[in-house]
C-alpha cells in the first residue's frame, strides 16, 4: 500500500505513467553495426587512409610518413593549374572517358534488352560472352588487342588478304586502339545495371503504347528509354570512372601521342621521380571521380526514394 501510494503521489493526480524509454541500442542496430563494421574498416584502411597520405604528399609531406606532419604548401597545385600540358592531358582523359561511356551505352543497350526480355536458348551464351572480359582480365585482354591490331596482327592480315591495302595499317598506338580496349574491358559493367533495370520495366507499358498507335521506335523513346534511364546513367558512370583510372590499356595501346592522366601520374612518380606532382595529379583525378559520383547521386540515384506527393 505504501509503495502504491508513493508511486501515485510521484506521478501526480490523474496522470498516467509514460511509455518506457527505448533502449539506446536495439538488437537490430547492434546487428547492423556488426555487419557494417568490416566494410567500414575496409573503406578506412583501403581508401580513406591512402587518400590522406596521397593528399599529404601532394602538399609537401614526406612519402611514408604520417599525414600532415610537415608544413603544408600548395606549390604543386599552382604548377599544375598553370601548365597547359596538364589541361591537355586532363581534357584528353575526359574526352576519351566520355566517348567510351557513350560507345558502350550504344553497344550495350541492345544486349541488355535482349538479356532482360528474351527467353531464347541463346540467352546463356550471350551471358557467357558478356562476362568474358571479367573472367579473362585486363592484362590478357590488352595482350589480345596487341595481337589483333599489330602490324602483323589479325586485322592487318585480313585487310591485306582482301586486297584493301598493300601496307600494314597503323591500327595500334592511337586513340582508336585505346577506345576499343577500354570499351571492351568495361562492356560488362555497362550491361549489368542496364539489364537489371530493364528487367524491372513492365512490358505491359510498352504494349499499351503500341496499342495506342505508337511505333516501336517511338515506344522505345517515350517509354522504355525513360524508364531505364537510371540504369543507363549508372552504367555510364561506372564506365566513365573506369576509363578515367585505366592505366594498362592507355600505356600499352596508346603510345606516346595519347597520354592519359593515370599514365602521366606514373611518369611523374617513376620516370621524373617527382612524387609531389604525381600525388597532386592523383588528387585531381580523385576530385574528377568524386564530382562525377556526386552528379550521379544527385540526378540519377536508383536508391533514392521517389518524391511523395
Amino acid at each position: 500500500m505504501m509503495g502504491a501510494t508513493t508511486a501515485t503521489t510521484l506521478s501526480g493526480p490523474g496522470r498516467q505513467p509514460g511509455p518506457p524509454r527505448p533502449a539506446l541500442l536495439s538488437r537490430g542496430a547492434v546487428s547492423n553495426t556488426l555487419m557494417a563494421g568490416p566494410m567500414v574498416v575496409l573503406m578506412l584502411a583501403g581508401y580513406v587512409l591512402p587518400g590522406l597520405l596521397m593528399l599529404s604528399v601532394s602538399l609537401g609531406g614526406a612519402l611514408g610518413s604520417w599525414p600532415f606532419q610537415s608544413p603544408m604548401e600548395i606549390d604543386q597545385y599552382r604548377k599544375i593549374f598553370s601548365s597547359s600540358y596538364f589541361w591537355g592531358v586532363m581534357g584528353f582523359t575526359l574526352l576519351v572517358s566520355v566517348g567510351v561511356a557513350l560507345l558502350n551505352a550504344f553497344l550495350a543497350y541492345p544486349v541488355a534488352l535482349f538479356l532482360a526480355r528474351s527467353r531464347s536458348r541463346w540467352n546463356g551464351v550471350c551471358f557467357l560472352i558478356t562476362f568474358t572480359p571479367l573472367a579473362v582480365g585486363m592484362n590478357m585482354l590488352t595482350m589480345g588487342w596487341l595481337v589483333m591490331l599489330g602490324k602483323n596482327g589479325v586485322l592487318n592480315a585480313l585487310i591485306q588478304g582482301l586486297g584493301l591495302s598493300q601496307e600494314p595499317l597503323p591500327l595500334i598506338y592511337g586513340i582508336g586502339a585505346v577506345v576499343a580496349g577500354l570499351a571492351h574491358i568495361s562492356f560488362t559493367f555497362m550491361v549489368l545495371p542496364l539489364e537489371s533495370v530493364l528487367r524491372g520495366v513492365n512490358p505491359a507499358l510498352e504494349l499499351a503504347s503500341r496499342s495506342l498507335g505508337a511505333s516501336r521506335w517511338r515506344t522505345f523513346l517515350t517509354v522504355t528509354l525513360p524508364l531505364s534511364w537510371e540504369g543507363l546513367a549508372a552504367g555510364m558512370l561506372i564506365v566513365f570512372m573506369q576509363s578515367c583510372g585505366a592505366f594498362v590499356i592507355p600505356l600499352l595501346l596508346g603510345g606516346s601521342s595519347t597520354i592519359m592522366l593515370p599514365v602521366s601520374i606514373w611518369e611523374q612518380m617513376t620516370v621524373a621521380n617527382d612524387r609531389a606532382s604525381g600525388a597532386a595529379l592523383a588528387m585531381m583525378l580523385t576530385f574528377v571521380a568524386l564530382v562525377a559520383l556526386a552528379l550521379q547521386l544527385r540526378y540519377f540515384n536508383v536508391l533514392k526514394e521517389p518524391n511523395k506527393t
